[in-house]
This record gives C-alpha cells, sequence and structure tokens, in this order.
C-alpha cells in the first residue's frame, strides 16, 4: 500500500513544457518581435493621450527610449541594428529630421575611440604589454597573496593604457601559462578562481582612469558637451577619477584575499615559467620602442594640448604616423576593431540628441524631481545606484547612454553642479560586478572553466556596495576640494 506521506513524483512532461517556453522566450527573433511589439503599443497608446504634438514628441521619446533599454539588455540584434533602429524610427516619428539622424556618427568621440583603439593594436601586436605584465608579476613571486596583488596592479594600470576587456583578453594566456605549470592536485582553487577575478575587476577600476579605459567615459565627455557645450579634458577626468581607482584598486585586493583563503602555492614554479616567458620574448625590440614612443607622445598631447586642438585630432594624427612608420598594417587594425562598440556610441550619442529634441529629457527629469524632491545629493545618490543596477544588465556605454543625459538634466534644471553627474554616472558604470554578463572581460575568464556564476556574485556584491559608498563620500570629498560643487 501506497504511503499518503511519499512525495508525488515531479511532472516531468511539466517541466519539459516549462523549460521549452523559457528556451522559446529567450531565442533572439522572438525577442525582436516582443520588443517590437510592446514599442509599437507604447507609440499608440501614447498616440491617444497625448493633447498636443509637444506631448506626443515627449511620449514618442519614452517609447524610444524603452526601445534602446530592452535591445541594448537583451540584444537580440547587434547593437549597430540597434542604434539603426532608433535613429530609423525617430525620424519616421517626426522627432528629427533626415539631415540631423546621424549626427551621432559625426561625434568626435568615435574618431577618438577609432584612434585609441589603433593605439591599442599597436601595443599589442608589438608584444609591449606582455613584456610588462611579465615584468611586473615576476616582482611579485614570493608569495601567492603578492601574485594576486600583482595581477590587480597590473589589470588595474593596463587598463589605463588600452580598453579593459582587451587587458583581460590579452592577460589571460598569460595566467593559464601560469597555472598550467601544476599537476591539478597541486592547483589551489581558490588561488585560480581570486587571481582571475583579481583580472576582470582590475581592469573595470582602472578603466574608469582615462578616456582609453572604456568608450563609456569618452561618450561622457561628449554626452556633457552636448548638454552643456563645455569639455572635460584628459587630465581633468584623471585628476577627478585617480584618488577613487587607487583607494578601490586595493580594496579588491582584501575582498578577494578576505573571500578566498589561499593555501601555500609553490611559488617557484611560477618565477621559473615566468622567467622563460621573457627570456622568449628576447631583448627590448624595435617595434615595442615604437609602439612606447606612440603611447607616451599621444598622453602627453592629450594632457597639454587635447583641450586646444581636440582629443580625436590627436588620436587620429598619432594613427597617420603608426601607420607611416608601418608599425601597424591595416589588416591588423580591421581584425581588431570594435565596430560594435563604435555603433553603440554613434547611437547613444543619437539617442541623447533625440531624447533632447523630443523634450523627453525635461519631462523625465521634471518627474523625477516631482517624485523625488529638489535635494541634489539624494538625486545624484538614485541616478549612481540606477547606473550600477542597469550596468550589471546591459553594457556600460548604454547604460552612460541613458542615463547620463537625463541625470544632467535634473541638474542643470536645479541650476546645481553639471559635472558631477559625469562622474557619478560614467565612473560606477563601470561596476558590473556581479554578473558574468555584466563586462565581456568577466564572460572572458569565465570561459576559462574555472569559474562559475556564483563565484562573481559574492565579492562583486560587496564590491558593488563598497565602490557606493566611496563614490557618494570621498569621491564627492575630492570632487569638493577641486572646485566641482
Amino acid at each position: 500500500m501506497d504511503d499518503e506521506n511519499t512525495p508525488e513524483e515531479p511532472d516531468n512532461e511539466l517541466i519539459e513544457t516549462s523549460m521549452d517556453r523559457m528556451d522559446y522566450l529567450r531565442n533572439d527573433k522572438v525577442q525582436t518581435v516582443i520588443g517590437l511589439v510592446i514599442f509599437l503599443v507604447l507609440i499608440f497608446s501614447f498616440d491617444r493621450i497625448a493633447t498636443d504634438v509637444a506631448q506626443a514628441q515627449q511620449y514618442y521619446g519614452l517609447a524610444l527610449l524603452f526601445l534602446a533599454i530592452y535591445f541594448w539588455a537583451l540584444t537580440p540584434i547587434s547593437y549597430m541594428f540597434t542604434a539603426f533602429l532608433i535613429i530609423s524610427s525617430s525620424v519616421l516619428l517626426g522627432i528629427i529630421t533626415p539631415e540631423e539622424a546621424f549626427t551621432g556618427f559625426a561625434s568626435s568621440s568615435i574618431f577618438f575611440l577609432i584612434g585609441a583603439f589603433i593605439l591599442a593594436s599597436t601595443v599589442e601586436k608589438q608584444g609591449l604589454h606582455k613584456r610588462i605584465a611579465l615584468k611586473v608579476l615576476q616582482r611579485f613571486g614570493d608569495t601567492p597573496q603578492q601574485f594576486l596583488l600583482g595581477v590587480i596592479l597590473i589589470g588595474s594600470f593596463l587598463s589605463m593604457l588600452m580598453p579593459g576587456n582587451g587587458v583581460a583578453a590579452l592577460f589571460i594566456p598569460v595566467l593559464l601559462t601560469v597555472f598550467s605549470v601544476y599537476e591539478d592536485k597541486e592547483l589551489d582553487k581558490n588561488f585560480v578562481k581570486s587571481t582571475l577575478l583579481a583580472l576582470t575587476f582590475s581592469t573595470s577600476i582602472g578603466s574608469i582612469a582615462t578616456f582609453l579605459g572604456g568608450a563609456r567615459n569618452i561618450l561622457a565627455v561628449e554626452i556633457y558637451h552636448s548638454e552643456t557645450g563645455k569639455y572635460i579634458s584628459f587630465v581633468e577626468w584623471f585628476i577627478a577619477a585617480i584618488p577613487v581607482v587607487i583607494i578601490m584598486t586595493f580594496i579588491l585586493y582584501f575582498v578577494l584575499k578576505k573571500l578566498f583563503k589561499i593555501r601555500e602555492v609553490e611559488m617557484g614554479k611560477i618565477r621559473n615559467k615566468l622567467r622563460e616567458e621573457v627570456q622568449d620574448m628576447g631583448a627590448f625590440s624595435m617595434g615595442e620602442a615604437k609602439a612606447l614612443g606612440f603611447l607616451i607622445s599621444a598622453f602627453i598631447a592629450w594632457a597639454f594640448v587635447g583641450q586646444y586642438i581636440g582629443l580625436a585630432v590627436i588620436s587620429v594624427l598619432v594613427t597617420v604616423v603608426i601607420a607611416m612608420t608601418g608599425t601597424i598594417s591595416w589588416d591588423d587594425i580591421v581584425q581588431k576593431m570594435p565596430w560594435g562598440a563604435i555603433f553603440l556610441i554613434g547611437g547613444a550619442v543619437s539617442l541623447s540628441f533625440i531624447l533632447g529634441e523630443s523634450g523627453t529629457l525635461e519631462f523625465i527629469a521634471t518627474s523625477i524631481l516631482d517624485i523625488g524632491g529638489e535635494s541634489p545629493l539624494l538625486l545624484l545618490t538614485l541616478f549612481t545606484i540606477l547606473t550600477v543596477v542597469l550596468a550589471n544588465l546591459m553594457s556600460s556605454s548604454a547604460t552612460t547612454g541613458v542615463v547620463l543625459p537625463i541625470a544632467l538634466s535634473a541638474m542643470i534644471f536645479l541650476g546645481y553642479s553639471d559635472t558631477l553627474p559625469v562622474f557619478l554616472v560614467a565612473f560606477p558604470s563601470a561596476f558590473a560586478f556581479m554578473l558574468v554578463v555584466g563586462r565581456p572581460s568577466s564572460a572572458l575568464v569565465y570561459s576559462t572553466g574555472y569559474l562559475d556564476q556564483k563565484d562573481f556574485l559574492l565579492p562583486g556584491l560587496i564590491l558593488v556596495l563598497i565602490g557606493l559608498a566611496v563614490f557618494l563620500t570621498i569621491g564627492l570629498g575630492w570632487w569638493r576640494l577641486l572646485g566641482y560643487w
């Protein structure tokens, strides 16, 4: 006789049906159709409730904002096609004219980004980054804790010179080579996990410091210029960011060291392997010397004459010299150029322009002020938290493109500092620590097979919370000293 207390067997057919439905909803074509249907429903709904043309355009802007967030978060189509969808829809809705449609792609930030990526590709091709990394790690090879610190320092430093995702992609083979010197039974899992997390997290933190670290930085400056007519120079950005970067770099070390208890590892094998790697590279080559010269020259020019002739002009001029010296070829550039990021920047700048033309930015800013009151610091806190949440769900550049125009409009409306929103949106947007999908560098270290999603969650959450506290205390205090508010 059956026991009445025996639990029923799960309905496998029902479970499989539910899983099939979830897979169906994750299908790119299905997500595309869902997004377009919701967008059209919003358009028709807004059209019915709008009392005049101006209000209708404000509402159309809200529908376009939904469209951007939906497609940039779920990416059922590429960033390029999402940008084209937003632009073409805004023309069809009468928000902007055909002549204004591609204003975002004429942005100087795109040409700065192209030049920066070519410079980074030159450094990569000549192997300069690897020599720097290996030399630094050799000096931090006495204990596993020192090695962890070395990875964090080199990840943070290199991501100031080139895109953080590129640093991770270039540096992962170095770490895998280090891990390969041990047998599986000798390899401490906590040592491996903490080291890989140190790489991706440190590149995110270091990328805050300069315009070279991530596309979102130069995008933020472009949006700031389009809204205020003013610029933030290369040096001003670096000075505003570097204290936060230094503090968060060392906080990252202590968090990972505390969470991942690393047992003793035979570091002699690592030192020997790194020594072999450096020896295999040979003497400092002419190509490395030229790459270093281009890098130093670009930094000096950006720092001292960038505000007079433009950062983008310097970037493209440096690429001309690189090409004339034969240091890198067009084929190298085509293979390495992140066209998706470039189109994302163009789309984000265009979206900011579209939302401004439609009156949507003013509408949203006014609505937020009605809800949150007129306390600038409270509003900035809310925008910073919103930025971190969105950055963990969609790209940091897309997050900056969505949140920063709204934050700027709110602060300008209050007559408050128009520079603080730039820092409190662009900087925290790099803190997509909690999910593998948050940043490409996280996906890269995850793809090594040594990490699970759960390995990101706790350290990522702790770093996000500490980071928010640092931005809203030390950061605000530092920016107060610099006279930004």
